[in-house]
């Protein structure tokens, strides 16, 4: 039990700080050169990553233990520097008798720490861009939240910046938001990062926790049942305004294997030069389960450069038919004057989406009826960006979805709902 003195000295948070489960435990004795903890709203995440820098920085972390250096701690703005990080967080964390200066930018925002033992806290805001995150080796990094402004060239910074010292990160987030290679990384997770989960839950009063029961019933039945995984635990789950709000890159997302011969074949092609050219290759199984095993995406690249890597992406296949955009003429006449013969796909989207939609449910044997290999990339990272606009308070938004991450949902759009539709289902051409 610690004395009235000690008590004084750590400040009442950190004397009296207790993580909410089990997980939030093992987060703190984690050694991993990244972790990842995500967490549902007010489920303690942002709370117990900031206590981690604390505990650290006062040289009190009961399983690290580092050099006196620089840690930078990192939120999407300035002003969540100064609301979150800082007033709800850190000042009341680490008591004034530790600190030895505090430097300040506009609107009273911290910039850095001092602290009288020799570690310094430096504040950086993601929406400044990555510019901001260059130069400076540093001991560790402390992130709160996603960041929206180039995440993949924010992260490497920070890990350039941590190498020279061997220094870790250790970033917190309730991720609502699509961040296709931040999930792709979660998928292959490397040797270096360990993932936590903080449950809302574990902060009910009834768990030991601090937020009444009731109140914790009340936002949940608030929440849209699509991101209720998402807000109450943390996971990676469908979004607001998505069109393909059921798909997860943990159900539909496989790893590659060989296409049996006798399975038939299809191929979608979307066109464009400032947006990518697309094509597609998918094929049905014997239960008429649908998989993308291919893709071809490539922008500002003449069509001849496509047709000769669409034929050698295609040799030794037939198919029975290839899917094209009806609107482009000219590049499916350059595509037959070559040898690949499309057709003009059908082009319904509502009824296509609901197709899709279809194909995508979780059937009662668990699995879905469509699949998309891990290696089509840019198909699976757009198989979650794809949204409807968001409206307004006076209109509605539109039935029709952005034109926006759509190259690859279109090509699979055109061929499954081509096949599918009441009709001809083709003739079995060569690449």
């Amino acid at each position: 039990m610690l004395t009235t003195q000690e008590i004084k000295w750590l400040g009442e948070s950190l004397a009296l700080y207790d993580p909410l489960d089990d997980t939030q435990c093992d987060f703190h004795k984690s050694q991993a050169n990244i972790r990842w903890l995500f967490g549902g709203n007010q489920s303690g995440k942002s709370h117990t990553n900031m206590m981690d820098l604390t505990q650290l920085v006062l040289n009190v972390h009961p399983f690290k233990s580092i050099p006196l250096g620089l840690h930078w701690v990192a939120i999407e703005s300035w002003e969540q520097v100064r609301d979150i990080l800082w007033e709800e967080n850190l000042k009341l964390f680490i008591p004034p008798h530790h600190i030895l200066n505090i430097t300040y930018g506009q609107d009273r925002v911290p910039r850095k720490v001092f602290l009288k033992n020799g570690h310094t806290i430096e504040f950086k805001a993601f929406n400044q861009g990555r510019e901001l995150f260059q130069g400076r080796a540093i001991n560790s990094c402390y992130c709160d939240e996603q960041c929206h402004h180039d995440f993949q060239g924010i992260f490497n910074e920070i890990q350039a910046r941590l190498m020279a010292r061997s220094g870790f990160l250790s970033w917190s987030m309730t991720p609502i938001i699509p961040q296709p290679l931040l999930e792709e990384r979660m998928e292959e997770l490397p040797n270096t990062d360990e993932v936590f989960h903080a449950d809302l839950n574990s902060n009910r009063k009834s768990n030991g926790g601090y937020i009444p029961d009731v109140r914790v019933d009340d936002m949940i039945a608030e929440w849209p049942e699509e991101v209720q995984a998402t807000r109450i635990k943390g996971r990676f789950a469908s979004f607001y305004g998505a069109v393909y709000r059921t798909y997860n890159r943990g159900v539909h997302v496989i790893r590659p294997f060989k296409i049996p011969e006798e399975w038939p074949k299809y191929r979608g092609f979307d066109f464009g030069f400032t947006n990518p050219f697309v094509s597609l290759w998918l094929t049905k199984d014997k239960d008429e389960n649908w998989y993308v095993y291919r893709e071809y995406y490539k922008a500002r690249t003449g069509i001849g450069e496509h047709i000769t890597n669409i034929k050698h992406l295609s040799v030794d296949e037939t198919y029975i038919t290839s899917w094209a955009d009806p609107e482009n003429a000219e590049d499916r006449a350059e595509l037959r004057k070559a040898g690949i013969i499309t057709k003009p796909a059908q082009k319904a989207i509502a009824k296509g989406i609901e197709i899709i939609q279809s194909k995508l449910k979780v059937k009662q044997n668990g699995k879905p009826s469509l699949f998309f290999f891990n290696t089509c990339r840019n198909t699976c990272r757009e198989m979650s960006t794809y949204h409807y606009p968001t409206g307004s308070r006076l209109k509605n938004p539109a039935d029709i979805p952005l034109q926006k991450n759509d190259h690859t949902c279109d090509s699979v759009r055109y061929v499954i709902y081509s096949v599918e539709r009441p009709g001809k289902q083709g003739h079995i051409c060569a690449a």
